[in-house]
């Protein structure tokens, strides 16, 4: 009889035995894309926040958080309304901020499917409030580290704000587009992971730079990290420039100018040695580049040239030298403008010359806005396109 009641009791509990946190998927926001701001008294009119103007303006306020999770029932098909959800909460941090929200959302947020992170360029500049975002987002376990934090100009809550319509999830669609212009080299090669490491070693790094209109998004260009905090911007071409140094291109076009022809050549691959090194008591930093190429346009009707040895070879030459000065003018301009080590030389030294980092790593933020580049580049045009 005792062996019975065992039975019973073990039956039970595996029949009424649950998933006890279990959560349905419809009472889920997947937030995809996080926009923070440093809280302004001017942002706020109580009608974004669902709190009047009085609780706004109370002193506690300190960012402005906007998060944007998609209406699945729209995108499957099932569903009315808006594509996304949005809202919009002030508070003293990142969790005030979260317990805001939760309060108004009825249902329960999740961020292992985020996709972006978007900074105000206010809160860039700040740098205590930029560290404790930083610091937030790497302790948080349901953030991962290939996470897109993307820097913008102006408010960051005007991103999503944007009415793009050609993708419903907004955090997919700023994925897809640093993804698709990773491949053009003129934006800054950087996920969360990469930016936690460049700013633990050497306390600079980059990120993409993201420009919103009415209905548009741009990714392009970088803007630059220092001392944990946003100092300026690099343009296009000096991002491109500065992902040859870092050895992340995988293709790009560049322009150059033979017999007044401007001939776009579409670089395929590349490959770059970064070398830091003394000689005669200064320190150097060399890129030795390979690459390869088409011709991507010459002039219709003249056919020779093309198929020209010399004239081929020529061009390689023009092009090698156009990088070479391009990233003598790239990294010059990083050390006059910022003073940063984003090529992270300092980080080589450490690495592969120690006994020279001992002499030196004390005042690097003093020497290296003095060290000298150089640059080789053996640029090949291996097809010239179709021609009759």
């Amino acid at each position: 009889m005792h062996k019975w009641k065992i039975v019973c009791i073990m039956m039970v509990m595996i029949l009424i035995t649950g998933c006890w946190d279990k959560v349905e998927i419809d009472k889920r926001a997947f937030v995809a894309v996080i926009c923070i701001d440093k809280f302004e008294a001017k942002d706020g009119d109580g009608k974004n926040v669902g709190e009047t103007k009085k609780a706004i303006d109370e002193e506690r306020n300190r960012y402005m958080i906007t998060i944007a999770y998609p209406n699945t029932g729209v995108i499957a098909g099932k569903g009315e309304g808006e594509p996304k959800f949005v809202y919009t909460s002030v508070g003293k941090n990142f969790y005030d901020i979260l317990d805001n929200l939760s309060t108004r959302l009825g249902r329960r947020m999740h961020f292992r499917h985020t996709k972006a992170i978007v900074i105000g360029e206010g809160l860039a500049e700040d740098e205590k409030l930029f560290r404790e975002v930083l610091d937030t987002i790497e302790r948080s376990p349901q953030i991962g580290r290939k996470v897109n934090l993307i820097i913008t100009p102006g408010k960051a809550k005007k991103i999503i704000d944007t009415n793009t319509k050609d993708e419903a999830v907004l955090g997919l669609f700023i994925r897809e587009l640093v993804e698709q212009n990773l491949g053009t080299a003129r934006l800054a090669d950087a996920d969360f992971g990469y930016i936690l490491r460049s700013l633990h070693e050497s306390q600079t790094a980059i990120t993409p730079r993201i420009f919103s209109s009415k209905d548009e998004f741009k990714i392009a260009g970088a803007a630059v990290l220092k001392d944990f905090k946003m100092v300026g911007y690099l343009g296009e071409e000096d991002t491109r420039n500065l992902m040859f140094m870092f050895d992340k291109v995988q293709s790009s076009v560049i322009h150059i100018e033979v017999d007044d022809l401007i001939m776009p050549i579409h670089i395929t691959d590349s490959k770059t040695k970064k070398k830091v090194y003394e000689k005669d008591g200064s320190i150097y930093t060399s890129f030795h580049i390979k690459a390869e190429g088409d011709l991507g346009q010459h002039l219709f009707e003249v056919r020779d040239q093309p198929l020209d040895d010399e004239y081929i070879q020529k061009l390689e030459r023009t092009a090698s030298k156009y990088l070479e000065e391009q990233i003598d003018t790239t990294y010059k301009k990083i050390q006059k403008d910022f003073g940063a080590d984003l090529i992270q030389a300092g980080e080589y030294l450490r690495k592969h010359e120690p006994d020279l980092w001992k002499e030196v790593k004390d005042d690097w933020s003093q020497i290296f806005p003095k060290t000298k580049v150089e640059a080789h580049v053996d640029m090949k045009i291996r097809r010239i396109g179709v021609t009759q």
